[in-house]
């Protein structure tokens, strides 16, 4: 008689489905959270450059003037 055990590798696939379902909340906990592009949820200088530019605080030629700084 069959118990149901996952994928019908007794106790492995037991294993093997705890594993999958902690990889999937894990990756649900991370995304709720905002953590899986750092690159647009963290301030860096870049990124704050380019808000400045996008409001108009600053004109073009200043803006590509502080980019090459920041690259360099």
């Amino acid at each position: 008689m069959m118990m149901g055990y996952g994928f019908g590798f007794g106790m492995f696939g037991l294993i093997i489905n705890f594993l999958l379902i902690l990889g999937v909340i894990y990756l649900v906990i991370r995304w709720v959270r905002g953590e899986g592009n750092s690159r647009y949820n963290s301030n860096t200088p870049e990124r704050i450059l380019d808000e400045r530019f996008a409001r108009g605080e600053i004109t073009e030629e200043e803006y590509f003037r502080m980019k090459s700084i920041l690259r360099d």
